[in-house]
């Protein structure tokens, strides 16, 4: 038995994921002990025309997250530690520097994963841990979103695409709202955006699985209003799109400040949500979807499926 210390460079957030191995018999297993979460806006300022730097202020918030995390993980004994990294990493130009730094402060050099994995890998937490049959999957980041189309249990489709909820906002949304002039102009950019893959159209009608922070957030909002206490039990949750919209539109007569005040909103969401949201509303209605379903099983989860069944662990 030993301790997989995961952390996970986001664009949005740097998790820590903390899961114990197990082997019985000739199966091999793994159960997440602890998972931990600092928002440090690593894409800050990547959303802006030209700009594809990591800044010093994220670079130092990230840091200093990773070594708050590494003083909980060392607690642990017989520990391995992987270290991920999505959109705001494998796009920016002065990424060696934070990998080396990274490296430096936890002995673990950070895999920097390709659009085509982050894919794959949603595809493979999905179907480890849900039952769908015939689905779209949605992962909106906070730097890029993912979309793959699963056919009889197959990945078919998938692309990924360099826009998600952070760089997004910054283009779109000033001070996290959008104005009347600025919701046309970002819903028009989404049209185009899903127009140039004529290959979604096998997704029309299909139920949708979305994963990302700002999905979860809606779960959540969701859920509070239902009444439930567990607002993060989210994976598997179902959601009719009808609802979905009703908390966009909703969302969308608020000011960053307002929604602080809806119950189950994060407060490092309230200012991207929107730019998260607003493409899955105009995706919603290119497909004709009815039905949600939230993945609290993605990349993360992908990659230690994919660890056991080749048994790399």
């Amino acid at each position: 038995m030993k301790n997989l210390v995961v952390l996970d460079f986001g664009s949005n957030s740097v998790r820590l994921s903390i899961n114990k191995m197990e082997k019985i018999g000739n199966e091999h297993r793994f159960a997440e002990v602890k998972r931990l979460k600092e928002t440090t806006r690593l894409a800050e300022g990547m959303g802006n025309e030209g700009r594809k730097e990591l800044s010093a202020g994220a670079i130092k918030r990230t840091i200093q997250a990773i070594r708050n995390f590494k003083r909980i993980y060392q607690g642990y004994s017989d520990y391995q530690i992987l270290s991920i990294a999505t959109a705001a990493v494998r796009e920016a130009t002065n990424s060696q520097k934070f990998i080396d730094e990274i490296l430096a402060l936890t002995g673990s050099r950070i895999r920097v994963l390709s659009g085509n994995d982050e894919s794959y890998y949603d595809y493979l937490g999905v179907i480890s841990t849900l039952t769908l049959k015939d689905f779209l999957i949605v992962d909106m980041g906070g730097g890029s979103m993912e979309l793959a189309i699963v056919k009889k249990r197959c990945l078919i489709h998938s692309i990924s695409l360099p826009y998600g909820a952070v760089s997004l906002s910054e283009q779109f949304c000033r001070k996290g709202t959008l104005s009347d002039e600025s919701l046309k102009i970002f819903k028009r950019f989404s049209a185009n955006l899903f127009a140039e893959l004529p290959w979604l159209n096998k997704a029309k009608g299909l139920p949708v699985v979305l994963l990302g922070g700002c999905n979860r957030t809606v779960a959540r909002i969701k859920r509070a209003e239902e009444g439930h206490s567990d607002l993060d039990n989210i994976h598997g949750y179902e959601l009719a799109v009808a609802d979905f919209k009703e908390i966009y539109t909703n969302l969308l007569k608020c000011s960053t400040e307002e929604r602080l005040n809806i119950k189950g909103m994060e407060e490092s969401r309230s200012d991207i949500i929107l730019g998260g949201m607003t493409p899955l509303d105009v995706l919603f209605e290119h497909l004709n979807s009815k039905k949600i379903i939230f993945s609290e099983s993605g990349v993360r989860e992908g990659l230690l499926y994919e660890m056991i069944n080749e048994k790399k662990l």
